[in-house]
């Protein structure tokens, strides 16, 4: 059978690679005083070598080690990403719940500063025109509670009244809508007049020249109208331009964020006018029948 030079190099290479590591441990198993010169010639060679060997293996070690560490160190980087994704959503769950809790708060306390027969109601839907620039909202009181006509407020201010109520909800006209027209007073100087709708975040109203009106001024309902009680914020007044005539027309920004609207109350009576006779002490009842003998 013959033998291929390949297989004869191969076993050479194993022969020589097996024999030196041999030949290197028996050189250092034996007494320095009894080598032989083949021997010294080993380890002057084989000192360098196994320096270099001993190092690499280090230098290895050290590789294989720190790629351990860095592996390690990527798991528990990717497990605290995941930790803090986690935590982001929990708090922006608190804090949508947070507001949420801010807002139902304020809607109830409004039933304590409210004197008018109010009911709540949730909004459960935007409805967008299609030829004009505003949005309506609709709320969740049907025509069994809600007719139109009736005011619709929240706790920021006034927010339109009810324009359609069917069985199960109501759409809501809103005061920027342009068919919205609500008796408006001025708080500072008592200027009153007629609010309009003009766009999506924007309202007009005209009111008198002998008037002062600055930017900033609360817009307030004046209950003129009998439709929207007396005294609730509408929103502040942008700007001012003086008009032909002894008109000026003040351009409001409502109190309102509709877009952020949840809760609103629907007005559905107003509140109880005073009674004149409340807080007097009746006079004296004269006695009827018999009287004393004086």
């Amino acid at each position: 059978m013959a033998v291929s030079l390949a297989s004869v190099r191969s076993g050479a290479l194993i022969v020589l690679l097996l024999g030196i590591p041999l030949m290197l441990l028996r050189n250092t198993a034996q007494d320095p005083h009894r080598m032989s010169g083949f021997d010294r010639a080993v380890r002057r060679i084989g000192g360098p070598l196994e320096a270099a060997v001993s190092y690499s293996a280090g230098m290895l070690g050290a590789v294989f080690e720190r790629w351990v560490l860095q592996a390690r160190v990527q798991d528990a980087n990717e497990d605290l990403s995941s930790e803090n994704r986690e935590l982001k959503r929990q708090l922006r769950d608190l804090v949508t719940l947070r507001e949420e809790n801010h807002q139902l708060r304020r809607a109830l306390q409004m039933r304590d500063r409210v004197a008018e027969d109010m009911i709540p109601a949730e909004r459960v839907g935007v409805d967008q025109s299609p030829v004009f620039r505003v949005i309506n909202i609709r709320i969740d009181r049907g025509n069994r509670y809600a007719a139109p006509g009736m005011a619709v407020l929240a706790p920021d201010g006034v927010v339109g009244r009810v324009d359609k109520a069917f069985d199960d909800y109501s759409d809501v006209l809103l005061i920027t809508d342009p068919r919205s027209k609500i008796a408006v007073e001025v708080a500072r100087s008592r200027a009153q007049g007629i609010l309009i709708g003009e766009d999506e975040d924007l309202c007009i109203v005209d009111v008198s020249k002998d008037y002062e009106v600055d930017e900033g001024d609360l817009v307030q309902t004046s209950g003129v109208d009998e439709l929207f009680p007396k005294g609730h914020p509408v929103g502040k007044v942008l700007r001012v331009e003086q008009l032909v005539g002894d008109q000026q027309r003040l351009y409001v920004l409502p109190a309102v964020r509709f877009d952020r609207v949840d809760v609103v109350w629907v007005v559905l009576a107003p509140a109880p006018r005073p009674d004149p006779a409340a807080g007097t002490e009746p006079g004296d009842v004269k006695a009827r029948g018999l009287q004393p003998i004086n």
